[in-house]
């Protein structure tokens, strides 16, 4: 299997780096095909909602996913076309993702027009950090949910790794990388809907 996995610190070097390497040696392990995009070695800007993507479909001989923005997203994007499925790590900052992702997730829109993909691919995504953030990271996983949908995937699992990882990038649940952590699937995290929050209790999502 050709797997992707998308380190989503803005640091080159720490926890999330650490666990990166682990589960790119535990695929490799599996006999998967492993790329890993560093988000802190790549150049992507922040959109800018200019909206030209709307109009990439309608304009003959136009790349459906072309941006006004050149930059390492042109690579990252046929990275992630040709993956058949994808892991991102992300420290929490806030709740939520740290900017450097967020600009990741948001220039992902040229695939809401798009519209590629018939079939949702599987993405699992870990989450890294020292822990005592009575918010806890709700906010990540419907940000990496919400936009990673338009690409063509499917949230299905979290893996909690916060208060996991020692300073010195050593993972502190003998499991490993793959089976350590807390795992959760992806809807036992609260969602708003206009309706109301969904599922009420980890217990509905049958955790």
């Amino acid at each position: 299997m050709r797997r992707l996995i998308i380190c989503g610190s803005p640091r080159a070097v720490g926890r999330s780096s650490a666990l990166a390497w682990a589960l790119a040696d535990a695929y490799r392990a599996l006999g998967d095909e492993v790329e890993i995009v560093s988000i802190a070695s790549v150049d992507i800007a922040p959109c800018t909602g200019c909206l030209v993507c709307e109009n990439n479909k309608r304009t003959v001989g136009r790349d459906p996913l072309y941006c006004v923005i050149a930059d390492s997203m042109i690579r990252v994007r046929a990275l992630l076309n040709e993956t058949e499925a994808l892991t991102v790590i992300s420290p929490v900052y806030f709740s939520g993702a740290p900017a450097q992702l967020k600009a990741f997730f948001d220039r992902l829109q040229p695939y809401y027009y798009a519209q590629m993909f018939d079939q949702k691919r599987p993405v699992d995504l870990f989450v890294v950090g020292e822990g005592g953030d009575p918010h806890g990271f709700g906010s990540l996983v419907g940000e990496a949910r919400s936009a990673l949908a338009v690409a063509g995937f499917r949230l299905e699992r979290v893996h909690d790794w916060v208060g996991l990882i020692g300073v010195d990038g050593r993972l502190l649940d003998e499991a490993g990388a793959l089976d350590g952590g807390r795992i959760f699937p992806a809807s036992a995290y609260l969602m708003q809907t206009p309706t109301g929050v969904f599922p009420k209790t980890r217990e509905a999502a049958g955790v």
